[in-house]
């Protein structure tokens, strides 16, 4: 009787609470079981399940961490490895700690990219102690990795731009699961509802969606925001430019089902931007979350968007911090419910087809197949 091969998944914070898609990814696996290591389990109400080492759980665990960042050598990761069929990390400068083990033990590597990490290493960021290893290991990495996984063609492309051989790449978008998202009857109403979604970071460019909302107020469009953020809900230089801009937002509670949002949202306005700090997305979850619910999205054209959105079809697109752009775009959208409910249905047959963890399953299975040898 055969036995399925283990996965074993490297990610060293398991899981901060926004990483759903990696929890995701490895509960939808069927042909391979996983197992992980971490340094640290963070998020266990949230992410329950699985096989999880933890460095910190361990005795003398924490010296164990410290020998482990600074050197990326871990007597306890070589003894987790010997029972995995391949190393699959997750974000690159997890794959550079990872390399060591992996060569040491014989067994094939594959990384995962995210975002932040495919710009690290020519931002500010490759001077933080996080990054060093990664910084100083990434050709390394490129050319003894027998596998690397990209959101999109767009993070394909920066990849082999930084030396990574293309051969070596494969696309797998990312898996949701659109059964959390489903579409409600939206009603003809008065006000259009836009809802922006995520972490209060530079690169979601919530500041230029709340311009682009009080612009949309000026051409004539009647509004209604939600921000859905991390942290104090409302808090902080967010709620100081609602203020200044006289716009009425409601800073939802950080607490808040983000299906329930989406339910009572028209838009989903996702304005993000590339950080000071070289900081970029990969392709948004939040857009394949509003998509699944059948909002129509009026987003920018960064990193992997694009590929998610498909602008007139599924969306509207402009410029990264083209304010007018986005207004223009919330104003089209508020005088045709039509448009809306087009655009919304068009946008989940897409996420059905393209980013469903069914098609993400298959993906990621595939390259664990070609890895190991196997036939599917």
């Amino acid at each position: 009787m055969s036995t399925s091969p283990t996965v074993g998944f490297v990610r060293h914070e398991f899981l901060p609470p926004s990483e759903t898609f990696i929890y995701t990814s490895m509960r939808s696996l069927q042909r391979y079981a996983v197992r992980v290591f971490a340094v640290e389990r963070l998020s266990r109400e949230k992410f329950p399940d699985g096989e999880v080492t933890a460095l910190r759980d361990q005795p003398l665990g924490a010296l164990e961490a410290l020998l482990y960042r600074a050197t990326t050598l871990s007597p306890r990761l070589s003894r987790w490895a010997r029972g995995v069929s391949l190393i699959h990390a997750h974000l690159g400068q997890t794959g550079a700690h990872a390399l060591y083990t992996a060569s040491r033990c014989g067994l094939p590597l594959v990384t995962s990219f995210y975002g932040k990490d495919v710009t690290v290493r020519r931002s500010r960021l490759r001077l933080l102690p996080a990054y060093w290893h990664y910084a100083a290991l990434a050709s390394a990495l490129f050319r003894r990795g027998d596998r690397f996984l990209a959101l999109s063609r767009h993070m394909r492309g920066e990849l082999v731009a930084q030396g990574c051989p293309e051969s070596k790449i494969r696309v797998v978008p990312l898996g949701v699961d659109l059964s959390r998202f489903q579409p409600v009857p939206r009603t003809s109403r008065a006000r259009t509802r836009v809802l922006m979604v995520g972490r209060e970071v530079e690169k979601k460019g919530f500041d230029d969606g709340l311009r682009a909302c009080a612009a949309a107020r000026e051409e004539g469009a009647d509004l209604e925001v939600m921000l859905l953020g991390t942290g104090s809900a409302g808090a902080g230089p967010l709620r100081a430019l609602a203020e200044s801009l006289r716009l009425d937002v409601t800073w939802a509670a950080p607490s808040t089902p983000v299906p329930s949002a989406m339910q009572d949202a028209d838009v989903l306005l996702v304005p993000s931007r590339t950080a000071r700090d070289g900081d970029q997305e990969g392709t948004p979850t939040v857009i394949c979350e509003g998509s699944a619910a059948e909002l129509p999205i009026v987003a920018t054209r960064h990193a992997g968007i694009p590929e998610q959105v498909e602008d007139g079809a599924t969306g509207l697109l402009a410029d990264e911090r083209d304010v007018a752009g986005l207004a223009g775009h919330l104003v089209r959208l508020s005088r045709s419910t039509d448009e809306r409910r087009a655009l919304g249905e068009a946008g989940r047959r897409k996420m059905q087809a393209e980013y469903s963890v069914e098609a993400h399953r298959e993906r990621l299975q595939a390259v664990y197949d070609e890895v190991l040898g196997r036939s599917r």
